[in-house]
């Protein structure tokens, strides 16, 4: 509740028209605990027969329309072998597909929250199908990354997305970006097109068996706009493909930054493992209460983005602290990250407890002391 009333509340000061939600799944992967409770085993790679051990983590993050930062988590959920455990439904179904649970969390987004802004939900090709993007309805608004095999319709013709793409010019430049270590280019174009495909449904039976149900549905009418990324040589180093029902007030450039933004989620993902609260290594048994710590993290990762978006003069010089307190390096032209500024605080917090219990006085007989036994008088 404090994460969606502050979030909220920062959504309608920090969006101007639009709100970006990012949705995504990320693996919490416990193949090195012997004790997590409710563990799902399964293959998670085609190279190995060895089965990975964990959670699934099923978010959506809230982005600013402005410059896609990052401002509040607005739904978590930790799928285990036996439960859901959510921050918008207790009773969801362990046995919905990730596309059946999200079309119920757009619901709640969209229906239970207060959001003032229009809604763009974009998503990665999982959300590439006929059935899910015919349950939007009119003012939901999405930006879904196409797979390009399966077929669309352009001009009265059948083809793959792929072969619509390969028609379409290079288009406008968007602006640069760094992508895998390099400088690149993106360039938009989109044409008219329509999703006539029929719908394949999966559906998930008690004993866990996926089944392929085929519904037919009305043609739908989507933008479809080719996002090319090209080096300092004029190579083409990746393609994405996207399909959108926006309206055309907004521009083709515009949803190209809009998905760029996505990856955000995917450094959110980072921020709660590897690069600041080792999500992974949580020692808790249980999954309810590795679910209530990482809603703890996540509200400290609200407030730590509050502070890395400000731009008053006194916060640059508190960010400018806290990440020399962290020891962590920063790239010469941004003045603070969000890992350095968790690891700041985390240590600026426990010098001030310490300040707390010992006066300085103490404190300073205390250093001289090991001063003495580390020989450094």
């Amino acid at each position: 509740k404090p994460i969606i009333s502050e979030g909220v509340e920062a959504i309608n000061h920090q969006c101007d028209k639009y709100l970006l939600v990012a949705h995504d799944w990320s693996w919490i992967d416990y193949k090195n605990h012997n004790t997590k409770e409710e563990s799902i085993q399964e293959k998670r790679s085609k190279s190995t027969q060895a089965k990975s051990k964990g959670y699934d983590l099923q978010s959506s993050l809230a982005l600013s329309d402005r410059d896609g930062e990052p401002i509040t988590p607005l739904v978590h959920n930790l799928k285990t072998h036996q439960n859901i455990y959510s921050t918008y439904d207790t009773t969801i179904n362990t046995n919905a597909t990730h596309l059946n649970e999200l079309s119920s969390r757009i619901d709640y987004i969209h229906n239970k929250l207060t959001i003032t802004k229009k809604i763009v939900h974009i998503i990665d090709r999982e959300a590439d199908s006929a059935g899910f993007m015919r349950s939007f309805e009119e003012n939901e608004f999405f930006i879904i990354r196409a797979n390009d095999r399966v077929t669309i319709k352009y001009q009265d013709k059948s083809m793959t997305q792929k072969e619509l793409s390969q028609l379409i010019d290079l288009g406008k430049y968007v602006t640069t970006i760094g992508y895998k270590k390099q400088k690149v280019k993106i360039y938009v174009n989109s044409v008219e097109a329509n999703v006539a495909r029929d719908a394949y449904v999966k559906e998930m039976d008690a004993k866990g068996n996926v089944k392929q149900k085929r519904i037919q549905g009305e043609s739908l009418k989507c933008r479809f706009v080719v996002e090319r990324l090209v080096d300092e040589k004029g190579d083409v180093v990746a393609t994405w493909l996207l399909l959108s029902n926006l309206n055309e007030d907004v521009a083709d450039y515009t949803i190209a930054l809009w998905y760029y933004y996505r990856w955000k989620i995917e450094s959110y993902f980072k921020l709660l493992k590897s690069s600041g609260f080792n999500l992974e290594q949580w020692q808790q048994k249980s999954p309810i209460a590795i679910f209530k710590r990482l809603l703890v993290a996540s509200y400290a990762c609200l407030l730590v983005w509050r502070i890395e978006h400000s731009n008053y003069t006194k916060i640059v010089e508190i960010k400018k602290f806290l990440v020399k307190l962290s020891g962590r390096l920063v790239e010469r032209k941004k003045v603070s990250t969000s890992p350095a500024l968790l690891a700041g605080i985390y240590i600026f917090f426990t010098m001030m407890d310490t300040l707390e219990l010992y006066d300085i006085d103490k404190l300073l007989s205390m250093k001289k002391e090991l001063d003495s036994l580390l020989g450094f008088n």
